[in-house]
C-alpha cells in the first residue's frame, strides 16, 4: 500500500545564520525583562537595537563559518525548501512575548473578546479606515479550507514623497489592477487588549527584518551570483508583512476527518483534504518567510517528493510526492523561499507547497513574517540560471495585489 500522504516528520537541515549577522551587547539586546511582562509596558529603543551585518564583498571574503552556512543553504532552498533558522540572535524571551501577546488576543475572556476584535476588523478600501487588507479577519464559516482567524500589519507607505512614488506608479498601472484604489495604503491596527502589541510589534518587525537581510545576503552568496547583495538591493525597502495567527479547534465533524486523513493508508484527493484544514494548500508569494509559532506538533505540512538529495528535474520533484510534518524546533524559525526566489532562479530554488491542520484540541498560534521584495521591483530570472532579458517578468506589487485580490480584498468580512 502507498505511503499516507499526511503521515512522517521531515527532517528539516538546520541552518546557523550567526556568522552574518550580530546584536549589540546583551544589556541591549535583553528586550524582555520583568518589567516587559506588563500589557502596559513600553519597551522604547531597546525595541529597535541596530544588527552589525557583516558584509563579505566578495567569496574570497567569506569566513570558514559563513562558508558552511551558504552550503546549508543551497542545498535547502533546492530541496526541501524548508529549513529551521537558528543563530539568528532574536531573544526567546520576545519570541514567547510575540506569542503570548496573539493568545491574549484571541483567547475568549469576560471582558469582550468579540468587539476587542471586530474594532479593528478589516475593512474595504474607502470604508472609514479600510485599506482592504490590514486589520483583523474572522473565522469564515464557508471557507472550510482556511479555518483560522488572522491579524495582518504590512509595511506601511508614509512620507510625502514615497506617497507620490506609489501613486505615480499606480497611475502607471491602472490598466493592470483598476477598481483596487487605496488599497494598502492604511496604517496598521492594534488592539486594544493587548495594548502591548502596539509597543511590542514594530520591535519584533525590525529586528526580523535585519535577519532577513541576513539571510538574502548568505543566499546571495550560496547562489554563486555575480553580485552577491542582489537580494539585499531587491528587499532592501522590503514590504513586509506580519501575520498573527490564531487556529481554533476544527469544527468535531471536519476533526473526525482530519484524524482519517492521517490514519489512512489509501492517498486521498486534495480537493476533499483541503475541506477540512487550518489553512489551505498554499506556496508563499513572496521572497522569505520566517515563523515562529506554539509548540503544537503535526498542524505544519509540507508537501515533498520523496527521497533524500536535490531533485533535478520538476518530473523528480513530483515523484512519490507525499505530506509530512514540519514541525517546531524550541528557539528556531521554520523558514521557507517563496514563489520570488523560485521565479529568479528559474524554478531552480523551490517554493514548497505546505497547509495547516490543526486536529487538536488547544488554540494553536503562529505568527509568519514575511520578507519581502521592495513593492515596485521587478522579478525575472537571473543571467545565473539562464535568464535573459525576453524572459517573462512580474513586477511585485502587481504580483502581491493578485494574490490579496483573490485572497480576500473582494470577499465579504464577517464583522
Amino acid at each position: 500500500m502507498s505511503a499516507s500522504p499526511n503521515r512522517g516528520q521531515l527532517n528539516l537541515p538546520v541552518i546557523d545564520i550567526s556568522s552574518f549577522i550580530s546584536w549589540p551587547s546583551p544589556e541591549v539586546n535583553n528586550i524582555t525583562n520583568s518589567e516587559a511582562a506588563k500589557d502596559d509596558e513600553k519597551d522604547g529603543d531597546k525595541n529597535h537595537p541596530q544588527a552589525h551585518l557583516p558584509n563579505p564583498a566578495t567569496a574570497a571574503d567569506l569566513t570558514p563559518a559563513q562558508r558552511t552556512t551558504i552550503a546549508a543553504l543551497r542545498a535547502a532552498v533546492r530541496h526541501p525548501g524548508f529549513f529551521y533558522l537558528t543563530g539568528h540572535g532574536v531573544p526567546h524571551e520576545l519570541m514567547q512575548r510575540v506569542l503570548d501577546l496573539g493568545r491574549q488576543f484571541y483567547t475568549p475572556d469576560n471582558e469582550g473578546t468579540l468587539p476587542n476584535k471586530r474594532a479593528i476588523a478589516r475593512r474595504p478600501c474607502g470604508d472609514r479606515y479600510g485599506d482592504g487588507a490590514r486589520g483583523w479577519q474572522d473565522v469564515d464559516a464557508l471557507a472550510r479550507n482556511d479555518w483560522h482567524e488572522a491579524l495582518d500589519l504590512y509595511a506601511e507607505i508614509d512620507g510625502a514623497d514615497e506617497v507620490a512614488a506609489h501613486r505615480a506608479f499606480k497611475a502607471s498601472r491602472s490598466d493592470v489592477w483598476p477598481g483596487v484604489e487605496g488599497l494598502l495604503e492604511g496604517g496598521n491596527l492594534y488592539p486594544a487588549r493587548p495594548a502591548a502589541m502596539r509597543d511590542v510589534l514594530p520591535g519584533y518587525v525590525a529586528r526580523l527584518c535585519a535577519v532577513g537581510e541576513a539571510v538574502m545576503r548568505a543566499l546571495g552568496f550560496a547562489l554563486e551570483l555575480r553580485d552577491p547583495e542582489f537580494f539585499v538591493g531587491a528587499t532592501r525597502d522590503s514590504f513586509w508583512c506580519l501575520r498573527v495567527l490564531g487556529y481554533p479547534p476544527l469544527p468535531p465533524a471536519f476533526r473526525k476527518k482530519a484524524d482519517a486523513v492521517d490514519d489512512d493508508d489509501d492517498e486521498e484527493d486534495d480537493e476533499e483534504d483541503e475541506e477540512m484544514v487550518g489553512c489551505g494548500a498554499h506556496s508563499d508569494y513572496g521572497c522569505l518567510t520566517m515563523l515562529l509559532t506554539d509548540e503544537t506538533p503535526g498542524a505544519l505540512k509540507v508537501r515533498v517528493a520523496g527521497g533524500e538529495g536535490e531533485k533535478e528535474t520538476d518530473e523528480e520533484k513530483q515523484t512519490e510526492e507525499q505530506w509530512v510534518d514540519a514541525d517546531p524546533l524550541p528557539g528556531a524559525y521554520v523558514v521557507n523561499i517563496g514563489d520570488m526566489v523560485e521565479q529568479w532562479t528559474g524554478r531552480w530554488a523551490t517554493s514548497t507547497v505546505h497547509k495547516v491542520l490543526h486536529a487538536g484540541d488547544d488554540y494553536r498560534i503562529s505568527v509568519p513574517f514575511f520578507y519581502e521584495p521592495a513593492k515596485h521591483v521587478v522579478v525575472r530570472r537571473l543571467p545565473e540560471f539562464g535568464g535573459t532579458d525576453a524572459d517573462p517578468e512580474v513586477r511585485y506589487w502587481d504580483h502581491l495585489v493578485s494574490k490579496i485580490d483573490g485572497s480576500f480584498f473582494r470577499k465579504r468580512t464577517n464583522w
